[in-house]
């Protein structure tokens, strides 16, 4: 069965990179796929999806040999029928306490490490039930996005929970719990996220961070990675589209106003 690429990656102490998907098409993640990217992690948090356009989203990314990757609440009903469907990594947003972690933990996995019921994608009938456990506890990977006030208060003991891979943060939400909301790159932002990410490799955990796509968080992206971070993902699809586009016109808009020789 295919192996969780990004687990590979990072065990390996290579890079991953991926990028964050809101646009409900399979062909977002072909694109993905023939850019060279690792993963794509579906939001499925803050974007409606329909149970069909999710799963065939995760058939998309097992034909082009990427890893699916799904952001959704901390609900296990929810995060069941994610991995039923045949995701191999869960994000889970606004972790601001322990117990929170904990619920998430307890969903994604099974006994003994979790509470998570006994079932399992189509693609995966054909092995045992104990031959797919044990696939499971390999390739299934769970990561928590540390953010908002509980969160930069209570960020040294999430990143102990046992049986989390993965910390993320978000900039936004922490921007927003210092009182200066909407200024994600402000260095009291930065300085937090370094403090989240450091704990967090101490605890001996990965950390996947959002790669605005920019030349200016260039030199921040090479120090992220001395320390050790091993996951980025490449903004979100919609906005990597609108720069494109945004940068293309202003490219047009120059050669057709600049004046006849």
């Amino acid at each position: 069965m295919p192996k969780n690429r990004v687990k590979q990656i990072y065990e390996s102490g290579q890079v991953a990179f991926g990028t964050n998907v809101a646009i409900p098409s399979p062909i977002v993640v072909e694109v993905a796929a023939q850019a060279g990217l690792t993963f794509v992690r579906i939001d499925n948090y803050h974007v409606r999806w329909d149970a069909e356009s999710l799963a065939n989203m995760v058939r998309s990314c097992y034909d082009q040999d990427i890893t699916p990757w799904i952001r959704c609440r901390n609900d296990p009903w929810v995060i069941m029928t994610a991995l039923d469907m045949g995701t191999q990594a869960i994000s889970i947003s606004n972790i601001g306490t322990v117990e929170r972690a904990q619920q998430a933990v307890a969903s994604t996995f099974y006994p003994p490490k979790g509470e998570r019921e006994m079932a399992r994608a189509h693609r995966y009938r054909s092995m045992s039930g104990q031959e797919y456990r044990a696939f499971s506890a390999n390739d299934v990977f769970l990561s928590v996005q540390v953010e908002g006030d509980e969160g930069i208060v209570n960020y040294k003991e999430i990143v102990k929970v046992e049986g989390l891979d993965c910390i993320q943060t978000g900039r936004n939400d922490i921007s927003s719990a210092l009182g200066i909301p909407g200024q994600e790159f402000d260095p009291r932002v930065i300085d937090m996220e370094d403090r989240i990410v450091g704990a967090a490799l101490e605890a001996g955990k990965q950390v996947a961070l959002t790669y605005p796509g920019t030349a200016e968080y260039d030199e921040r992206i090479g120090r992220l990675i001395e320390m050790g971070v091993r996951i980025f993902s490449v903004d979100q699809d919609f906005s990597a589209m609108r720069r494109y586009y945004v940068q293309a016109l202003s490219r047009l808009r120059a050669a057709t106003e600049a004046p006849a020789t």
